[in-house]
């Protein structure tokens, strides 16, 4: 018989507790393996596995109705025809399972015994990535087929767009973009309100550099997207944004080095949310409106401040 840890959960608020656990030993009425269609913050019932990474394993908790813990932080991976766990997991006769979990499976998240998902050191500096929670199935048995998992993104994605707003007969070269004053790391803790707490002191990011390249991009007169999108901790922050440029007059040689900032964003920042900042190079000042869009999607809507 395959061994569990031993949970519990309570069908009312959704809380483990430790208790006894459900074999999920194959017995004389053959049934079927449990297998996933996992999904990102869409509808489950038109959605297909085609909305989620098939490159991004997940890992996964189950839990039957009355108490028992039928799967423990299991990882589901894309086999080239489904989503199925290393070991199969046969459906019991008789009872009914529901799921969650969270991706990419190589975070170290856990469960608590009161039921909620913590992670420690979340590091966007680290290249941490995106995180994505799940929401809990309802309890399902053998009959239902697939199970449907939808995750939604716990953390934020931010990036930049970049246009020429000097007068016409100035040409523009980006050298530099960087975010100051925000928090990269931070812990995750599903049962507390707000779920992010960040920690360690504010820092700057660079989203843009031509250094590395070599190579100082154009800046047009309409916007453009320039650097990377970065996943960042969830936060009430209030940073600038620091623009450096080279330009040009029609009577002028390149003058490099150039330097403007923002003032504060008032970034509220919330989970699963992609908040694009669109930075226009004006004298003395660079003035910026924020799009706010679904992580689901790149496309935004504008806000102008």
């Amino acid at each position: 018989m395959r061994g569990f840890l031993k949970t519990c959960i309570c069908p009312a608020a959704g809380l483990l507790i430790m208790t006894s656990c459900l074999s999920s030993t194959k017995t004389d009425g053959g049934q079927e393996p449990v297998s996933f269609i996992p999904v990102i913050g869409m509808d489950v019932r038109s959605a297909d596995s085609a909305a989620f990474p098939e490159d991004m394993d997940f890992g996964v908790w189950g839990t039957s109705g009355d108490g028992e813990l039928f799967m423990d932080r299991e990882r589901v991976s894309f086999d080239g025809t489904g989503w199925t766990t290393g070991t199969a997991y046969l459906w019991p006769e008789d009872r009914q399972l529901r799921f969650f979990g969270y991706a990419p499976y190589g975070h170290n998240m856990y469960l608590e015994t009161d039921g909620s998902l913590t992670i420690e050191g979340y590091d966007t500096d680290g290249d941490s990535g995106e995180l994505y929670i799940s929401d809990v199935t309802p309890m399902l048995d053998k009959d239902c087929g697939k199970v449907y998992i939808r995750f939604s993104l716990a953390t934020s994605k931010v990036d930049f767009r970049v246009a020429n707003g000097l007068n016409h007969v100035t040409s523009v070269k980006l050298e530099k973009i960087v975010l100051c004053g925000v928090y990269v790391s931070g812990s995750f803790d599903s049962s507390a309100e707000p779920r992010w707490k960040p920690s360690g002191e504010k820092t700057d990011i660079v989203f843009y550099d031509s250094s590395s390249t070599g190579i100082s991009d154009d800046v047009d007169r309409e916007p453009e997207f320039f650097g990377k999108t970065l996943n960042i901790i969830p936060q009430q922050s209030r940073p600038t944004v620091k623009v450096v440029y080279s330009f040009q007059t029609a009577d002028s040689n390149w003058l490099t080095g150039q330097e403007n900032r923002t003032e504060e964003l008032e970034a509220e920042w919330q989970p699963g949310r992609h908040y694009t900042y669109t930075l226009t190079l004006t004298e003395g000042i660079v003035k910026h409106s924020p799009g706010i869009g679904s992580s689901a999607s790149d496309d935004t809507a504008t806000e102008t401040e």
